[in-house]
């Protein structure tokens, strides 16, 4: 039970927190680049929260699912691609809609190296239904999982970009979700000593 209720508060917290993200960016539009426009009735999107943090401490990374109008999605796998010098994975969190909707939802992580030479972590996140028995509803809206990531003690300040790729299959018949997109996000290292802004909820009310 004292579990249940963590992810629910730890849910609450990350939802405020990708709230106030959201009317940040709607408040402050990109002039560099032009907004894509997104059908949400016929686009399914799994999309990350941005973070930060400074250096030796661990950042929590939220991950939304959305799924287009009336489709029912029976699995998801994500794939979180970044530099791991500065940053490691530590662990993954069921988030309170897979926790409600009886989603499984489990990590591995791969080592490897870009095309400089430099290390890279790959986290793969599969949410997926165990029981045999066929659900009678798809993996549902919300806060699917979080990730937290281990900022390393002797971190630069930077921002490391989250680059996710994603696929997804419908409830039932397997059949590929064809207009899905994943949307990346950064992780801010901050200098020692800073605090890092962790939702605009706590400095405006």
């Amino acid at each position: 039970m004292n579990g249940f209720c963590n992810r629910v508060l730890i849910g609450g917290v990350l939802a405020v927190v990708w709230q106030c993200q959201i009317a940040g960016a709607q408040g402050v539009p990109n002039r560099t680049e032009p907004q894509e426009q997104i059908d949400p009735k016929t686009t399914t999107r799994v999309t990350l929260g941005g973070t930060s943090g400074t250096p030796g401490t661990s950042v929590v990374v939220p991950i939304y699912f959305t799924p287009a109008e009336n489709l029912q999605v029976g699995r998801i796998k994500l794939e979180v691609h970044y530099v791991s010098v500065n940053m490691k994975f530590s662990k993954l969190d069921t988030g309170i809609a897979a926790e409600l909707g009886g989603v499984d939802v489990h990590a591995e992580v791969q080592e490897g190296k870009n095309e400089r030479g430099v290390e890279t972590q790959t986290v793969t996140v599969t949410a997926s239904f165990l029981s045999p028995a066929p659900p009678q509803k798809g993996i549902p809206a919300g806060l699917l999982a979080y990730m937290t990531l281990r900022l390393t003690d002797t971190a630069r300040t930077a921002s490391i970009g989250l680059r996710p790729t994603a696929e997804a299959s419908d409830l039932g018949g397997n059949k590929p979700v064809q207009n899905l997109r994943a949307f990346e996000t950064k992780v801010d290292v901050l200098a020692p000593g800073t605090q890092p802004l962790l939702a605009c909820f706590f400095f405006t009310h």
